[in-house]
């Protein structure tokens, strides 16, 4: 078994798979019905430091769990609604996953998702030159790859280990400064991992987490 012998079970099946779909879809429906059409669109790009790591439950008694540094880039588009609101999307491409430590023995755990943040967001309007603001809402993430990599550097696939699925719950706040006809934001975050992502029958479940750091650059568009 890759990954130090963790005792993982399936949780995720193929019904749990359409709601997610059927889900995604509805919220996406949602998000272009509730637009006002003279809204200002903001979009833009960014780069994603997520400190990642996964939690194990039970975990080994031999076993320790630690973070790594993963990264990622998207897109943001923010729709304005109406009294400070706003939903906001951020497709992206994201590292996750986490470190296994057992007997000396250091394994990095490393999944690329395809993930889909959908945030309602709310403004606080207490300045022209910035504008904070806090975000909640799911993520969605489609696995497109998972390796284990060995202390020597080699690694060996996992991917027929871990769900396709991946759902999780953000929680977070931001920052954004106009410069001339740009928008400049940081943005910070918590992702709870909802599922649990192993297909290894056994006893223990596994869950993503991490804390994510987001720069980037936005425009408006519109009116």
């Amino acid at each position: 078994m890759i990954c130090c012998n963790l005792k993982m079970t399936v949780i995720l099946n193929k019904a749990g798979i359409m709601r997610t779909k059927g889900i995604l879809l509805a919220m996406a429906l949602m998000a272009f019905m509730i637009v006002p059409l003279t809204a200002q669109l903001t979009v833009g790009g960014f780069i994603d430091f997520n400190i990642t790591g996964i939690n194990v439950n039970p975990g080994g008694d031999d076993e320790d769990y630690s973070s790594y540094l993963g990264l990622g880039f998207g897109g943001i588009v923010t729709y304005p609604l109406k009294n400070g609101l706003a939903l906001q999307a951020e497709p992206m491409f994201l590292q996750k996953g986490g470190k296994v430590t057992e007997f000396d023995e250091t394994l990095t755990l490393k999944i690329l998702y395809f993930e889909i943040p959908i945030f309602l967001r709310y403004n606080f309007v207490v300045s022209e030159s910035y504008l904070p603001y806090v975000i909640l809402g799911p993520s969605f993430g489609f696995r497109t790859s998972a390796k284990v990599v060995f202390p020597d550097g080699s690694s060996s696939d996992a991917s027929d280990e871990f769900s396709v699925i991946d759902l999780g719950l953000g929680l977070g706040g931001g920052v954004e400064v106009p410069l001339g006809n740009l928008i400049v934001f940081g943005e910070t975050r918590y992702v709870f991992g909802l599922n649990d992502i192993n297909m290894e029958s056994g006893e223990s479940t596994v869950k993503n987490r991490g804390l994510q750091l987001l720069f980037g650059v936005k425009v408006p568009i519109g009116d």
